[in-house]
């Protein structure tokens, strides 16, 4: 199986661009390992079934369906048995807004944070494929007003998803679901706290060995290595913001230097330095 080495996708946008579209096929059995990026990506399935995990939430993907996916937010495509083929759309934060529409900014900014699968009535399906194929072919042609013809198209493909995120549908969230993104939340909240399992089965009325197989099962990873790749996450958005590396393990849960050293670079394949002196680089 192909795997993905590092809990920080590496594979940015390309230099000087907004965005990036592709169109490829997941092969079967392959299965990526829990990840993120700091860029939005939308997936608009053509064929197939392929099962995500989006933050705690299993969603299908499969034609009638996109998933957006926002920056830092865990994810990983589970097994599929079939090949699966998708246009995949990643784009800056913010690209929505800079094309100067209200609605736009607010497909960033009002919508649910769980909110991330639209379900697509047959005419939005059809013209969102429209606009990704236009898309894909300004990508691999040379001609005059390209980028003019790109943010016609973003823009038209932004206000579709909006239309779409303000339908009316139904929402089914199992209990042991809605009980399990309450764990996340509490996770997510203390992250600079001590928080053991046995620490969360009481607050949450579970027993421990079920809360750590339910998670896993719906989270893709248990809990102790989802809240490492939390405060990770969190150590290198500091980091990033130029507060002192030192002080940084201490605000992310870490009770030593070395151990912390020791995880940041097991997950990001470099020292905290490292990440440090390479995002100032990139900026």
């Amino acid at each position: 199986m192909d795997k993905v080495k590092y809990l920080y996708d590496t594979m940015g946008l390309p230099p000087g661009k907004t965005f990036q579209i592709r169109r490829n096929a997941e092969p079967p059995g392959r299965r990526t390992e829990l990840h993120y990026h700091d860029h939005y990506e939308l997936m608009f399935c053509l064929t197939g079934q392929l099962p995500y995990r989006v933050e705690g939430r299993a969603y299908l993907l499969q034609p009638g369906t996109a998933l957006l996916i926002r920056p830092y937010r865990l994810h990983q495509a589970v097994t599929s048995k079939v090949s699966v083929e998708r246009i995949a759309l990643r784009f800056q934060a913010g690209l929505p807004g800079r094309l100067g529409k209200e609605a736009l900014t607010s497909l960033e900014e009002q919508a649910s944070r769980y909110d991330d699968l639209f379900l697509l009535d047959e005419e939005t399906r059809k013209r969102i494929y429209g606009v990704l194929s236009d898309l894909l072919r300004e990508e691999a042609e040379e001609k005059p007003g390209r980028a003019q013809m790109e943010d016609a198209l973003l823009t038209q493909l932004f206000f579709y998803l909006y239309r779409a995120s303000r339908q009316e549908r139904e929402k089914v969230r199992l209990p042991e679901e809605r009980q399990l993104q309450q764990v996340i939340e509490y996770m997510e909240g203390h992250l600079e706290e001590p928080v053991s399992l046995e620490e969360l089965a009481r607050r949450f009325y579970m027993d421990r060995y079920q809360l750590s197989r339910c998670f896993t099962r719906q989270v893709g990873c248990p809990p102790h290595r989802y809240l490492m790749y939390k405060r990770l996450q969190r150590a290198a958005l500091l980091i990033e913001e130029d507060h002192p590396v030192s002080q940084v393990p201490a605000l992310c849960g870490f009770v030593d230097y070395s151990n912390f050293y020791r995880r940041f670079r097991e997950y990001f394949g470099v020292n905290p330095g490292e990440w440090k002196r390479q995002k100032i680089a990139g900026r």
